[in-house]
């Protein structure tokens, strides 16, 4: 006994030396699956609703599952049944048209929509009758019930797409002044009874689907800062406490809920604090098998001058934390191409940035389908990795996002030797490289292995 136990006492010396001494080699075990590979590369928005578009075929390519509908005001509530007073079983009452264009082109990409069931980004004063609650909270839960009938089961005309995610609402907590919020103009309290209504009426129709919410504007006070303000602003309490209220009210009245959304717009190593906040908060509260998504995130715009290689390493990064942290979902906001730092995975001339190649990167992980144990994933000097194992192969992914250095680089990958390294150069191309000695700052490196 005693020499079993001088032993592991030797082996743990072994590991821990090993880890300090070279903390940039990366130990992978490809025989080892640990998890599997979760679409947490998606987007919301696309550049165009159209069937057989160009643009939105990087998205097929990419291996992406799914666009969430939010700021898509053609899928927005009151548009799709404009006259609250109107019939609500009556198919007459509803105008799908427009809407069911910007479904059949998510599907058209092999995207699922992930349907937001509210309203996209409103004016507060002139949309203020769309934004205060609805005046009978079960009618709208019935409106939102045939939306699902006629997108999953054929109803008035409809289609059967097998819509799997339908999420109440969007950052009612957006604004703690009630006038100035332009998604929400009630209570908390009216928020919270209107998403316990919608949420169990609609999970007992569809027990199969995933019902949940509620985009919550995320949780910036935890680590005093945000994209834009340093500090715990009133705003940024406020999104914490809505969120610790909402809990409280949906354990007292048992409402179901299958997933939670929330958005953040920060720095890879803040989310994964508030990733941590979100699990304890919701085990505490009854809700240990929720599954967190994110839903609409990006690394801190303010922070990158430019779409360069460096801002596609920092988004790439945030992939790779989410998946080591066990998201269900993401959405980055958003795919648009516009060539803004918010919709950053094209350029204006709708070529693809170095971001889109990190997602694709990803997305070639997902399509190996299983995540291989990294021993030491939680890697030093900024290096986020990731890697991946499946029938067609095994891939690892590896982001610096150092504001200066370059990190010497070495990989373990036991019988398994490097096949092929691609890398997004000073230009912003994907381009394959013999595998560098080190990674340089602000890029990621996408590397396959052969046996």
């Amino acid at each position: 006994m005693l020499k079993r136990f001088f032993t592991s006492v030797l082996a743990f010396i072994i590991s821990v030396s090993q880890w300090i001494f070279t903390p940039n080699v990366i130990r992978i075990d490809f025989d080892n699956v640990i998890d599997e590979i979760r679409p947490v590369h998606n987007i919301g928005r696309m550049p165009e609703y159209e069937l057989d578009s160009e643009i939105n075929s990087y998205f097929t390519e990419a291996n992406m599952t799914s666009c969430r509908t939010h700021d898509t005001v053609e899928t927005d509530i009151h548009n799709i049944f404009p006259d609250f007073s109107a019939d609500v079983n009556d198919e007459n009452s509803y105008n799908f048209e427009k809407c069911d264009k910007v479904i059949a082109a998510i599907a058209d990409t092999g995207m699922e929509p992930l349907f937001r069931l509210g309203i996209s980004w409103s004016d507060a004063v002139k949309d203020h009758e769309y934004l205060i609650p609805p005046a009978d909270y079960n009618k709208w839960a019935q409106i939102c019930e045939h939306i699902i009938l006629h997108y999953n089961e054929g109803w008035a005309n409809g289609f059967e797409y097998g819509i799997e995610y339908w999420e109440i609402w969007n950052e009612p907590d957006n604004e703690d002044i009630v006038e100035k919020n332009v998604f929400w103009q009630g209570t908390p309290e009216e928020f919270y009874r209107l998403y316990d209504v919608s949420a169990t009426y609609l999970k007992e129709k569809f027990p199969d689907l995933k019902i949940g919410g509620y985009g919550s504007c995320g949780f910036y006070a935890l680590t005093k800062t945000n994209n834009i303000n340093s500090g715990s602003t009133p705003r940024n309490q406020y999104f914490i406490t809505f969120f610790e209220g909402f809990l409280e009210y949906i354990t007292e009245h048992n409402s179901p809920m299958d997933f939670f959304s929330w958005h953040s717009y920060t720095v890879t190593d803040k989310n994964e604090q508030y990733i941590d906040y979100v699990k304890e908060k919701l085990t505490s509260a009854g809700y240990g098998d929720t599954e967190i998504i994110c839903d609409e995130w990006n690394y801190n715009p303010t922070e990158n001058e430019k779409i360069d290689r460096r801002y596609g390493a920092n988004q790439t990064s945030m992939l790779i934390m989410f998946q080591n942290e066990g998201l269900a979902m993401a959405h980055y906001y958003s795919g648009l191409s516009d060539g803004n730092l918010w919709a950053g995975l094209f350029y204006k001339s709708g070529t693809p940035s170095p971001a889109y190649y990190g997602f694709w990167a990803f997305g070639q992980l997902y399509k190996l389908g299983s995540q291989a144990e990294i021993k030491n994933r939680k890697l030093k000097d900024d290096l986020y990795a990731v890697a991946a194992t499946g029938e067609d192969g095994q891939a690892l992914l590896i982001a610096n996002v150092s504001e200066k250095k370059d990190r010497k680089l070495k990989i373990d990958a036991g019988e398994y030797t490097v096949d092929k390294c691609f890398t997004v150069n000073e230009s912003s191309e994907w381009v394959e490289i013999q595998l560098p000695k080190k990674i340089e700052s602000g890029s990621i490196l996408y590397i396959t292995f052969k046996k």
